[in-house]
């Protein structure tokens, strides 16, 4: 029974943030950079009320190149955004960044750990270089065998775009406008999300 629950109690929630960093998010720059701080605000708050749930987090951030600010790291070592940390410019590599986080991922994750992936973007794809938009549906397609959850937040008139491209199911896609309210919503959906599954953690180490 002791060693039952020490494994479980390892098990983690892995929430990892792709983020557009791309020349045309430079309008936005400043209610990204507060809205990033107060998920980080708010994952500090769940682990208050649930001190037992083990919340990692990784930050994606790309344009032509993909960036990845830090990898599964524990939120209490998570140092905020500033204005220094996140340079918009160039274009958007968003399939590069997809397929590398998942990469990233399947290889940290441990059987019975729960994975939120929240995707991010202001326009369409248009830089890859290692990845095409098969390579992401069939990625996307493992994320739902393996039970992951995804939310994927873009404007409301790309919606139809990606869910093609990419065969995107309509749970997955949430449409939001490209301002602080926007950015709201995103930080809403992304704090239900966690708080079902550090409700889920909770559970499983009963």
């Amino acid at each position: 029974m002791v060693n039952t629950k020490i494994f479980t109690m390892k098990n983690a929630i892995h929430y990892i943030l792709i983020l557009d960093q791309s020349g045309s998010m430079s309008d936005l720059k400043k209610e990204v950079i507060l809205s990033f701080n107060e998920q980080v605000d708010m994952i500090l708050k769940l682990k208050k009320e649930e001190p037992e749930s083990n919340i990692k987090l990784t930050l994606c951030a790309f344009n032509d190149s993909v960036d990845f600010k830090f990898i599964d790291q524990n939120v209490d070592l998570i140092k905020k955004l500033t204005d220094a940390d996140y340079q918009p410019d160039c274009c958007t590599a968003l399939y590069d960044a997809i397929g590398a986080s998942f990469v990233k991922i399947t290889e940290l994750s441990e059987p019975g750990d729960q994975v939120f992936f929240a995707i991010f973007t202001d326009g369409l794809e248009n830089a890859s270089k290692h990845y095409r938009a098969e390579d992401i549906k069939f990625k996307l397609n493992q994320a739902e065998k393996n039970g992951w959850d995804v939310k994927f937040f873009c404007r409301y008139e790309d919606k139809l775009i990606y869910q093609s491209r990419l065969n995107l199911s309509e749970k997955y896609l949430v449409g939001i406008t490209l301002d602080k309210v926007g950015l709201e919503v995103m930080d809403d959906e992304i704090r239900y999300s966690l708080s079902e599954m550090v409700h889920k953690q909770k559970k499983q180490k009963q």
